[in-house]
């Protein structure tokens, strides 16, 4: 596995608590890599104040019990896995802590917590698109790893702005001014960018599903969320 996780695979999550001692790393190493999402989701049900105690509390949580080993392959994704989980541990945060209340004498609040079971949908949309736009994200920084380490920096530095849409027409010719590329040769290196960024992007992708799994039906699912379809 290399430092940026990035021969993680499912699989191999999954196998977390195993014999294999490669695969907490493995598991680690998603977790960060998708923590800026998990805090997002967090901010939504717990509030800003809370939201940084309740994405450790849950980290700490997901490791230390080996949720992933308790995980069917054949189920689907490590971002549907990992949504469930982090449903599943705040609403048990919240029961608990009710549950203190009720000990002093406080209410409940059972409607609260009928709320916290059935979360409204847009809130499931957002937290997709999250995690659409942190893949994407982790995407265009290997790509931009892999254009430093090939001398390119400068180029990509100037094309990054049309990795997901591309340059109208005068931009070629403007570019090509700014890096002393003629419009066409400017046209083929965005070509060729956003080829490799969908390589990334399915790497990404496949990162985080079973072994086997149909990348190409959830790199139509990250366009829909994307689009926020």
């Amino acid at each position: 596995m290399d430092a940026e996780g990035g021969s993680t695979r499912w699989s191999l999550v999954l196998a977390a608590g195993s014999a294999d001692a490669g695969a907490g790393d493995a598991l680690q190493a998603l977790l960060a890599a998708y923590r800026p999402v998990i805090l997002a989701w967090f901010r939504r049900h717990a509030g800003s104040d809370a939201a940084d105690d309740a994405t450790q509390a849950f980290l700490l949580h997901f490791v230390e019990h080996r949720l992933a080993a308790r995980a069917d392959r054949e189920r689907g994704s490590f971002r549907a896995f990992l949504h469930a989980a982090m449903q599943n541990h705040h609403r048990q945060a919240w029961r608990d802590a009710h549950a203190a209340r009720r000990d002093a004498g406080l209410p409940a609040g059972e409607a609260a917590l009928a709320a916290l079971a059935d979360p409204a949908p847009d809130v499931a949309a957002a937290f997709d698109r999250d995690w659409a736009l942190q893949v994407v994200a982790r995407a265009a920084e290997r790509l931009r790893t892999e254009a430093t380490r090939a001398g390119k920096a400068r180029l990509f530095a100037a094309l990054q702005p049309f990795l997901v849409e591309p340059p109208a027409a005068a931009d070629y010719a403007r570019i090509g001014g700014e890096l002393g590329m003629s419009a066409n040769h400017v046209a083929v290196a965005v070509r060729r960018l956003r080829e490799r960024l969908r390589d990334h992007v399915r790497r990404e992708l496949a990162d985080t599903l079973a072994a086997g799994a149909d990348v190409d039906a959830e790199l139509a699912w990250l366009r829909r969320a994307l689009r926020g379809d």
